[in-house]
């Protein structure tokens, strides 16, 4: 499971609260200085409390739209974060803007390709 989102929205935050349940986990920082860089896996499988059978791994991601890294570096973390996870969260804050936009729809047309590749 992973949350991407843009840069300061509290990504690390809805990993540690809601997934985690717990005030601690992923660094969370009061700046606007990243907390977070490149791809995160919290170190222990955590166990799905309707079915114990189930455990699921946790990635918190850096956030996009970052200063301090480009474009090609987001294209990375957002295509790694897809190509691991099974449960992807697209986290936003405000109104949807075209980025957002452009974002969902490149996770949907690779989700597509990727169905298609397993097809074979």
């Amino acid at each position: 499971m992973t949350v991407v989102g843009k840069y300061r929205t509290g990504k690390s935050y809805i990993l540690n609260r809601v997934l985690l349940n717990q005030n601690s986990g992923f660094e969370v920082g009061p700046t606007i200085n990243a907390c977070t860089k490149g791809l995160w896996c919290w170190p222990e499988l955590i166990q799905n409390p309707n079915d114990p059978t189930i455990q699921y791994m946790v990635m918190d991601t850096e956030g996009l739209g970052s200063l301090e890294e480009g474009e090609q570096t987001d294209t990375k973390i957002f295509l790694m974060a897809m190509l691991l996870s099974s449960y992807f969260i697209y986290n936003s804050v405000g109104s949807i803007d075209e980025k957002a936009v452009q974002n969902l729809s490149l996770i949907i047309n690779l989700s597509k390709l990727l169905q298609k590749g397993s097809e074979r």
